[in-house]
């Protein structure tokens, strides 16, 4: 971004300015307004920014041009809808001061959103040494929404607040499954395509949505627990000593130290892990503590309303198993509060939580109800669609390490539920379930060519160490439990047999019975349909 008065401003100086939340003049624009941007095709263009109060402000860009004046300190100008471009300038104006937006695409924008298996860094996915060795591909932009939970925090964020591409520095630290969906999806629709990381490691979906959207019963919970978190104490000592907890958190030995957690350690190094560090300052919840309802909503969220974006990318709830129960209301919650922000019905395209069994001193015990819970919501609110991650996950890590399949299959959800494209892009579903001589029949919605299943890894299953207490070996080996009167029936023989599959029980009676599948922590699921997407955690009655 260029500006009249001044040298062009180099990426240091973005994210210092970012930091210091200063501005160049009385005159600038929002954050996404920088050389090298993407904005939404086929949708009006939102152009915003601060200014001197009765300020007026003109911004042009491809010939088009829109005028507004400085309320209260900011503005908002709207563009017509463009067709896709590239190499484009946009030029806005204040009086005596002009800013020159430079290497500006028109294309396609997503925001990639949610917790740490979102943030995780392209550098620790399991494919990071040859993903970096690909051609660049121009057409793929990224930005990070720096990660500051205060204003002025004193943290590294250089990898944040300015566009990029491929190869360049920021690129190992974005987002893993953003940037594959934004590989995979880029040559086949032809056009620009933008990425806009904001996330943030360990968070509720409650902190990435206004304070208003969680008032009422059930979703008031939250509240109700910040609140008892923080009752008789003082927010200023409670500042203080978030201050002090972040900036141990962010110190170069702990990041580095921390690097080392997410390329993925054992049991035994985690235990060693929360030994070491059990005696470093606590970080209470307070004003400043990403458990706050609403907090990353106004910290990180509010910088890039209401930048235009075709859609969402979600992958995150492993820290609402508190309220594992009530999660498909807060998530919808949620998605309504983007919708209303953003003002656009964003679709939402999200990641169902993977198969886990132990981490640090988590476990995975809620995330079968999670898991249903997140189906819930893909069932019932409008244009809101779930991957399947059922055959990804890890045992002894939070983190699966392939990600580069989460991006694909997000990418082939969107090219059949956003773009149109008719193609098999959603996992298989139960759709019957009825008794027969043999057993328990069951027939399924998304086979495509048909369903097909994977052999076994014993070598693989034999490493992970898996205690039978949370994964006995009908669910490691299938996934199928039958339950009648109360009681297991063992699962003889899964035949898969097209479209269906057929659960042999010799020891199945007369009477009604419950067939679950995958509806354990940990399991990996080794059913697939024809466009290899894993068959999905579901129950039935029979």
């Amino acid at each position: 971004m260029g500006h009249t008065a001044k040298q062009p401003i180099t990426k240091e100086g973005v994210w210092r300015l970012a930091q210091k939340g200063a501005g160049m003049g009385n005159f600038k624009p929002a954050i996404l307004f920088q050389d090298g941007c993407v904005l939404q095709r086929e949708k009006p263009i939102t152009v915003w920014g601060e200014g001197p109060d009765g300020a007026q402000v003109a911004v042009s860009l491809a010939g088009q041009t829109a005028e507004c004046t400085v309320a209260d300190g900011k503005w908002e100008c709207s563009l017509p809808a463009m067709e896709a471009g590239r190499g484009l300038e946009m030029t806005l104006v204040c009086g005596e001061e002009e800013y020159k937006v430079r290497d500006v695409s028109v294309g396609e924008v997503w925001i990639a959103g949610g917790q740490s298996n979102m943030e995780y860094f392209l550098c620790y996915d399991s494919v990071w040494e040859d993903t970096r060795c690909l051609p660049v591909n121009r057409d793929i932009r990224m930005f990070n929404v720096p990660r500051l939970i205060y204003p002025q925090q004193p943290k590294d964020v250089s990898d944040s607040g300015y566009w990029f591409g491929e190869g360049e520095e920021a690129w190992e630290t974005f987002s893993a499954p953003g940037y594959a969906f934004a590989r995979e999806i880029q040559p086949v629709l032809g056009v620009p395509v933008g990425v806009i990381g904001c996330n943030w490691g360990g968070t509720s979906a409650s902190t990435w949505m206004d304070e208003g959207y969680m008032e009422e019963e059930p979703l008031n919970v939250y509240l109700k627990d910040y609140e008892e978190a923080v009752a008789g104490k003082d927010p200023g000592e409670l500042i203080r000593l978030e201050k002090e907890a972040y900036a141990v958190e962010d110190s170069p030995e702990n990041r580095r130290a921390w690097a080392g957690v997410m390329y993925g350690i054992s049991l035994k190094e985690q235990e060693e892990w929360m030994a070491r560090t059990a005696g470093e300052a606590e970080n209470p919840v307070g004003p400043y503590h990403i458990a706050r309802p609403g907090r990353l909503y106004h910290q990180m969220l509010e910088k890039i309303i209401p930048y235009g974006a075709r859609g969402v990318l979600w992958y995150q709830g492993e820290s609402d198993e508190v309220h594992a129960e009530i999660y498909d209301k807060l998530f919808s919650a949620m998605i309504r509060c983007f919708r209303d922000s953003f003002r656009q019905e964003l679709p939402f395209l999200f990641v169902q939580l993977a198969p886990f069994g132990r981490w640090m001193d988590g476990s995975g015990e809620k995330y079968p109800e999670l898991r249903r819970r997140q189906e819930a919501v893909s069932k019932t609110v409008p244009g809101v669609h779930m991957v399947s991650i059922m055959d990804l996950g890890m045992y002894e890590d939070i983190h699966p390490k392939r990600k580069k399949e989460v991006g694909e299959r997000l990418a082939l959800l969107a090219r059949g539920k956003i773009y149109g494209e008719e193609l098999l892009c959603e996992s298989p579903e139960v759709a019957g379930c009825w008794r027969t001589r043999d057993g328990i029949r069951l027939s399924f919605s998304n086979v495509g060519d048909g369903l097909w299943e994977m052999p076994e890894e014993p070598e693989t299953e034999k490493e992970a160490g898996l205690p039978s207490a949370l994964t006995g070996p009908e669910e490691m080996n299938e996934g199928f439990v039958i339950i009648q009167g109360g009681e297991r029936v063992p699962v003889d023989e899964v035949v898969v047999d097209g479209g269906e599959i057929l659960l042999r029980a010799s020891g199945l009676k007369e009477g009604p019975c419950r067939v679950s599948f995958a509806e354990v922590p940990y399991i990996r699921v080794r059913i697939f349909n024809s466009a290899d997407l894993p068959v999905r955690p579901f129950s039935c009655e029979v």
